[in-house]
């Protein structure tokens, strides 16, 4: 699963999520529902950057073990 396929797949439970919330009866499913929705949602956007992040790492790591031949 490739990062746009992840954060497509949190995008859809954050939707399903706030849909459970508009259906809740109890605030505190609602409540939970949102939170989770909210959650999911964060994690969506933030998928690309820590992708970055992580792919900068290797190269510095890499870098530093050809330094060290």
């Amino acid at each position: 699963m490739d990062d746009e396929q992840l954060a497509d797949l949190h995008k859809f439970l954050a939707d399903y999520h706030r849909r459970l919330a508009k259906e809740a009866v109890l605030d505190v499913v609602q409540q939970y529902h949102s939170d989770l929705a909210q959650r999911l949602a964060d994690e969506a956007a933030l998928i690309p950057r820590r992708t970055a992040i992580a792919q900068r790492l290797r190269e510095g790591e890499q870098r530093k073990r050809e330094d060290m031949e």
